[in-house]
């Protein structure tokens, strides 16, 4: 399933983007999409803890702590094509920066057309980025639909409770298949650690071959069975 989030101020221009988005998607992809929309800027936050991977958005940062907001959601997907909403009152100084890297903007006050073009521009943007980029995307299938994934964004995967779990750091992915399976299918930056466990080579902070042990850039530990270790010694 294809995510879209948006956040304003205004909770009108809410109804009308997701009225408007959902024409939209509807005459341009085939797909699941799924659109949220928040005027408090927590429960943003808080839905960013709890779930996946944010595919486009569009962030109000008139608002008090949208330019915070707009940099965190970068964060949890490099790929995601990011909306700006603003007024003259915002200088381009401040949004125009690498930890954003906006995609569209849209200027108030707002017009059903600008709005049309923007979010049109923006759908077939990221569908078309879709179909080309397959080899840099894992396309997750499950009861929620279809959901792509940026290999840049997975640290790791493990297999639990007869299923696979694609871990981002900030949400888990559940699918059916098996390590073997998926170990065949990945790019070349991904390596088995343990019948458990597929990590991705640039999320290692430290290896330590002693204690059998992985550990990752953002601290947490991954087993390192004796059968893989021939190939962890050769990264250290």
């Amino acid at each position: 399933m294809i995510s879209v989030l948006l956040y304003s101020h205004e909770k009108k221009e809410l109804s009308a983007f997701v009225k408007l988005g959902k024409e939209i998607v509807c005459r341009i992809s085939d797909d699941d999409w799924n659109f949220l929309s928040y005027s408090d800027r927590e429960l943003v936050y808080s839905f960013l803890s709890e779930h996946p991977i944010v595919d486009i958005s569009c962030v109000d940062i008139v608002a008090d702590g949208g330019i915070a907001l707009a940099e965190e959601l970068r964060k949890t997907n490099s790929e995601m094509h990011i909306i700006l909403l603003a007024d003259m009152s915002v200088s381009p100084v401040s949004y125009i920066r690498p930890s954003i890297m906006a995609g569209s903007l849209l200027l108030r006050p707002l017009t059903v057309q600008n709005v049309k073009s923007v979010f049109t521009e923006a759908v077939l943007s990221y569908v078309k980025k879709l179909q080309a980029d397959n080899d840099n995307i894992l396309l997750i299938e499950n009861r929620d639909g279809r959901q792509p994934v940026p290999y840049s964004s997975i640290i790791y995967f493990e297999s639990r409770e007869k299923k696979i779990y694609v871990n981002t750091g900030v949400s888990e992915y559940p699918f059916y298949d098996t390590l073997d399976n998926l170990e065949k299918q990945l790019p070349d930056g991904f390596l088995r650690c343990h019948r458990s466990y597929i990590v991705a080579k640039n999320h290692i902070k430290k290896i330590f071959i002693s204690q059998s042990t992985i550990v990752l850039d953002d601290d947490s530990e991954l087993p390192l069975s004796r059968s893989y270790k021939s190939v962890f010694k050769e990264l250290k």
